[in-house]
């Protein structure tokens, strides 16, 4: 009997970590992808590991429906009973972006709960490419796949440097 408890207290975390990474991937799959702008990004947070802090660097259009605006037309606070609309333009473009309630938000191209963009966000970053990468991100124009799943939640795809994968442009 105790190495059936032994075996199961093995097998339970394994198996809940493995579901938690096939959920992600569908999450990914199942989502719009947009390629979406960041900034204000330290990739180094020493509490937490390696990880790139950063805020998304979102177009904004239009006026909100349920928020306040400053004098350049971004919202002030992304409110948690909005949602960000996601507009397609081009096919390099980064995506419109306009705050709205979330009923309305279901006739978009792809929209995400604005609580999910409230910064500061975080990529993990390889321990040993921390550095390369940080003087990467300083010298380039920074953006990420994002997929906006069916229920509005973001799902972090591929890092960008200057429109090219940031292992590429690491690379020797």
């Amino acid at each position: 009997m105790k190495g059936v408890g032994l075996r199961l207290a093995v097998l339970v975390p394994l198996v809940g970590i493995a579901l938690l990474i096939a959920r992600g991937e569908l999450a990914l799959r199942a989502g719009k992808s947009f390629r979406i702008g960041m900034t204000g990004y330290d990739p180094r947070d020493l509490l937490s590991g390696h990880f790139l802090q950063y805020a998304y660097d979102l177009d904004w259009q239009g006026d909100s429906t349920c928020g306040a605006h400053d004098p350049t037309g971004k919202p002030l606070a992304l409110e948690p009973a909005c949602c960000v609309c996601l507009t397609r333009r081009g096919e390099d473009e980064p995506p419109a972006a306009r705050q709205v309630e979330c009923e309305a938000a279901r006739s978009c191209d792809g929209w995400l709960h604005s609580s999910s963009l409230v910064p500061p966000r975080r990529y993990f970053v390889p321990e040993e490419r921390a550095s390369a990468l940080e003087a990467a991100l300083r010298q380039s124009q920074a953006s990420l796949d994002v997929s906006a799943s069916p229920d509005g939640e973001p799902a972090l795809g591929e890092l960008y440097l200057d429109g090219r994968p940031w292992r590429e442009v690491l690379e020797p």
